[in-house]
């Protein structure tokens, strides 16, 4: 397990034959390794791409299959820190007549006049932070909104054991011939679509040459990307969308038809599941170029499927002009190529998840602030690398 700890480093320089001799023998104190890493988070994100550059100069980097995907990872703070208006309002008020109380208290020799000074300056800066996450929350308008009183970078996200956490969501690019990081960023939401070419884009700007393939799983797919990596990339991507897997049976988790259960005919018409035509009613066109057409049943009164299809007296779908972008993806993954090439993302990108929570211990940050979290990232990615390289 790694030692992350600066209490613990300190402890390690003292004790532990191998922290003393990459000390040279000194015993800096918890404080001064701690400024030491502070001082230098801002080169970090440099030294990574040196190692990147390093590692493909010793030939470990194949540049054939490069996946991305990224982990959530708990902050430095506790759900229980994060509040809505209604929990500051709450909190703050508790804490008001806390100084309330604390001001009427008479001061004797064992609550002196300087203990009383300190715990009202205390109390006082709670209050006016408590007040700046309240002004905060109501510009945003949203009263269920969450702000984390410990780092209120950190947004709520729910983790694979389905608790949720104040956390950052950290994603990685790594190569399929020696499992080498190339890129690496950190954000406080899940993984968006927008993320995968910002990510592989930093991947050739460390690196200076481009992956022949690129697998992401249906988090980083939507209509936008598929139409960007079809018509202005070079590389093959292998990326399914949310409703791959639906796609195969037509229904969703509640049994009722889904969009996929509805065909195009020999005209071009769609028809629905009970093999009627269905009316197009109006079409939407954007700003990009793209158009949104909604068809409507026509038969859906006297259905016998009408139960499994809608609940409404007619059964609407959306349809959207770039739907010709998610079905060449769908029909590349369903290739035998494609199979195989899917394939090797999750074996290739999921263990390095493991080793950082299994076999390194990092479970959960040791620095506040998306930056500093950001940095703590890279550094342990700087790890992951050179064990590659040793």
């Amino acid at each position: 397990i790694s030692t992350m700890s600066c209490r613990l480093i300190w402890d390690a320089v003292i004790n532990r034959s191998d922290f003393i001799y990459l000390a040279a023998g000194q015993v800096p104190n918890f404080r001064t390794i701690n400024n030491f890493r502070l001082r230098h988070l801002e080169n970090l994100p440099d030294l990574f791409a040196q190692i990147a550059m390093m590692c493909k100069e010793l030939g470990l980097i194949g540049f054939e299959h490069l996946a991305v995907d990224g982990e959530k990872i708990q902050a430095n703070a506790s759900f229980k820190k994060s509040k809505n208006i209604k929990g500051i309002e709450k909190e703050y008020e508790k804490i008001k007549k806390g100084m309330e109380k604390l001001l009427d208290k008479d001061v004797n020799e064992y609550f002196t006049e300087e203990i009383k000074e300190k715990r009202v300056q205390r109390l006082s800066e709670k209050l006016d932070k408590l007040e700046t996450f309240k002004k905060h929350l109501e510009k945003i308008g949203d009263k269920e909104k969450r702000i984390n009183m410990t780092d209120s970078d950190a947004n709520n996200m729910t983790h694979k054991d389905g608790s949720k956490k104040p956390s950052y969501n950290h994603q990685s690019a790594r190569d399929g011939k020696c499992g080498v990081v190339t890129a690496v960023q950190t954000t406080n939401t899940n993984d968006k679509p927008e993320d995968l070419l910002k990510i592989v884009d930093k991947s050739i700007e460390n690196t200076k040459e481009k992956h022949e393939e690129i697998t992401a799983d249906c988090g980083f797919c939507d209509y936008n990307t598929l139409q960007e990596v079809d018509e202005k990339r070079t590389e093959e991507f292998y990326l399914p969308d949310r409703r791959c897997e639906t796609a195969k049976n037509g229904e969703t988790k509640s049994g009722k038809y889904h969009i996929e259960k509805f065909t195009k005919d020999e005209s071009g018409d769609y028809v629905c599941p009970a093999g009627l035509k269905m009316k197009c009613i109006h079409t939407k066109e954007y700003e990009d170029g793209h158009t949104v057409t909604i068809y409507e049943g026509t038969g859906c009164e006297n259905c016998d499927k009408k139960e499994k299809c809608t609940k409404g007296k007619k059964r609407r779908i959306n349809v959207d002009s770039r739907v010709i972008y998610r079905d060449e993806m769908r029909e590349k993954l369903k290739s035998e190529k494609g199979r195989e090439t899917y394939m090797k993302r999750q074996g290739l990108i999921e263990p390095v998840h493991g080793d950082d929570q299994k076999n390194k211990g990092w479970i959960q940050h040791h620095l506040r602030g998306a930056f500093k979290a950001a940095m703590e990232f890279v550094l342990i990615r700087i790890t992951t690398n050179l064990g590659i390289m040793i």
